[in-house]
């Protein structure tokens, strides 16, 4: 990134593409192309009619929505205003819609729709700096205090006119030190903190990221991430600036299908989806059986050998080159075009990647770089490269960057990138960034000799059983969730003789196995409560431990029939578990586990 500012890079990039293709937008079964030109015309008109609406530069401006184009377009027209956007998750309840509106002081909120529009309705009486609605969708009618983003546009449109160059003005008063957004934290422990973020933390991130991870200009890249999270959030900013296409997905439900119908050469994910992905191409495998399972057992272990020694960075030749060759044309080629078939990788960030599906995909020729950032560095900190990764690991800190381990274990970070205070939280901030500049990131790690980065656990995570062994249960939650059978694993067991795990159930595959074993029609919330349910996946989690040492071995579990879900509050929106939640919700059925002990 050659500019210091977002808004720069922004205005540069619209100018330098011109009727090339920025974003692919879906409606029904196709996307229609959007040009750096029209994008051009939108954010100008966006922008001048928040500037028509009285908004004076340094003022928030909220996002309520899901990841649609329109998103980015509201965002950039608040970037090119000098205004700070606060992103909001449409999952929210009404009452953390409401908190974020008025921590931040929100004067002006674009809604999605009817049901985002309703949540600040209901308290737009107890907000009075926030002055405007305005509604992405559907027409304003019978809504009082808002405004259509048509009828926005075309204010914008005369209030530039009647003022040329305005807009242009206003973004060269922008400068690399001032406040770009508010992102705020999922508050799963309290009311949610906000995250500032400044102008000169993006273009340092982007620029680094892309100076180890280069992309072509004029690749394709899926994007589904909520845009509130902040590495959905980075993802756009990043293909901005390479001048890659975005492709926005139809849903997170059809991000399989959308794959296959946009053909990306890349996307950015949170592991949930890849376990999904590795889950299907398992259970299709299992279901076809005979020669056809024994020809992928096979391929795959030809992928295996050859991947370890890309790995090591020993040449694949001779006979193996042969047999992988073989195995790429009964096998993998046709994994990989059900992927669309012109992946250079996919990226994984925002929770730990097992180990065991990066190396499944590997084989198969498909790989995948895995990352780590959190939202106070925005949102990247350290990265795989394409001929310089290690799976298990988070990859090598990014030029410029510095990283350290604490003695107690913890990962520090300081850098450019490092966000500048928790918003209206000076204690929090104290908290999270020392006086030397150390950003405290609350993960356990360690760097190897050649500089990869590896995260243990939370460090509030961390299970201290009874005998005084320190044990990171998502790394054993992780390799529960490569069974096929399961969905959702949580570990427990702190200050306990040994683990525990709640294990949710896959709702297809234990279908498929009841239906293969004589249980017709039950519901998975029967099933979970059948003894030959319990005994099948005894001997599953058995085979599972065998794997881990004595003290990391699950010794009795308990399964649900539901899986968890946003919408029941265990997972974030970046489907990661709330651990406080479960151990609410779950945590009397846990403990009965012990209780004959």
């Amino acid at each position: 990134m050659r500019e210091q500012t977002i808004n720069r890079m922004f205005l540069n990039r619209i100018a330098e593409g011109g009727d090339a293709v920025r974003y692919l937008v879906p409606g029904g079964m196709k996307w229609e192309p959007m040009t750096y030109r029209e994008v051009g015309e939108a954010v100008r008109e966006i922008a001048g009619g928040l500037m028509d609406l009285g908004l004076a530069r340094g003022e928030k401006v909220a996002i309520l929505s899901s990841t649609r184009v329109e998103w980015p377009l509201a965002d950039i027209a608040c970037i090119l205003c000098g205004f700070v956007t606060v992103p909001i998750y449409p999952s929210n309840l009404p009452d953390q819609v409401e908190y974020i509106l008025s921590h931040s002081g929100a004067r002006a909120v674009f809604v999605e729709d009817e049901p985002q529009w309703n949540k600040v309705a209901g308290a737009r009486g107890r907000l009075p700096e926030l002055s405007a609605v305005i509604l992405l969708t559907g027409g304003p009618e019978g809504k009082e205090g808002t405004i259509g983003l048509a009828e926005l546009r075309g204010r914008g449109a005369g209030f530039l006119a009647a003022r040329p160059g305005v807009l242009e003005a206003r973004a060269e008063e922008i400068h690399p030190e001032d406040d770009l957004t508010i992102i705020y934290t999922s508050g799963t422990t309290g009311p949610p903190k906000g995250a500032l973020i400044r102008h000169s933390n993006i273009a340092f991130d982007v620029t680094a990221v892309l100076e180890v991870v280069p992309v072509p200009r004029g690749d394709v890249m899926l994007q589904f991430l909520p845009l509130a999270h902040v590495l959905g959030r980075f993802e756009h900013f990043l293909s901005f600036d390479a001048m890659v296409v975005t492709a926005f997905a139809r849903s997170i439900q059809t991000v399989a299908e959308d794959l296959t119908s946009i053909r990306p050469h890349l996307m950015i994910s949170v592991p949930r989806l890849y376990e999904k992905f590795y889950a299907a191409v398992r259970a299709k495998v299992n279901e076809e059986g005979g020669l056809k399972k024994a020809i992928f057992q096979w391929a795959l272990s030809v992928g295996r050998e050859a991947s370890g020694r890309r790995q090591r960075k020993e040449p694949v030749g001779g006979w193996l080159e042969a047999k992988l060759s073989i195995a790429d044309r009964m096998v993998f080629s046709k994994i990989r075009g059900r992927l669309g078939g012109r992946l250079r990788f996919f990226v994984s960030g925002g929770a730990p990647l097992a180990r065991e599906i990066a190396e499944f995909f590997h084989a198969m020729g498909i790989l995948i770089l895995e990352g780590f950032g959190m939202t106070e560095t925005p949102s990247v900190t350290s990265v795989n490269r394409v001929g310089d990764f290690r799976f298990g690991t988070i990859g090598k800190p990014l030029p410029g960057v510095e990283v350290r381990i604490a003695p107690d274990g913890e990962i520090l970070i300081r850098g450019p990138h490092v966000f500048k205070e928790y918003y209206r939280d000076p204690v929090a901030t104290r908290e999270a960034i020392d006086p030397e500049g150390w950003l405290h990131t609350g993960d356990i790690g360690a760097l190897d000799a050649e500089g990869f980065l590896r995260i243990t656990d939370r460090k509030k995570d961390i299970i201290v059983t009874s005998g005084g062994k320190n044990i990171a249960p998502q790394n054993i939650e992780n390799l529960l969730k490569t069974d096929q059978m399961i969905s959702q694993a949580f570990v427990y067991g702190d200050r306990k003789k040994y683990l525990t795990a709640l294990l949710t159930l896959s709702a297809e595959e234990i279908a498929k196995w009841a239906a293969g074993s004589g249980i017709d029609g039950r519901e998975p919330a029967a099933l979970a409560r059948d003894p030959r349910v319990e005994a099948m996946m005894r001997a599953r989690v058995d085979a599972l431990n065998r794997s881990l040492a004595p003290f990391e071995q699950i010794k009795k579990f308990v399964l649900i029939g539901t899986d968890f879900s946003q919408e029941t509050g265990e997972l974030t929106p970046t489907l990661k578990v709330k651990r406080k939640v479960v151990i609410q919700k779950y945590g009397m059925l846990l403990d009965a586990l012990y209780e004959k002990d």
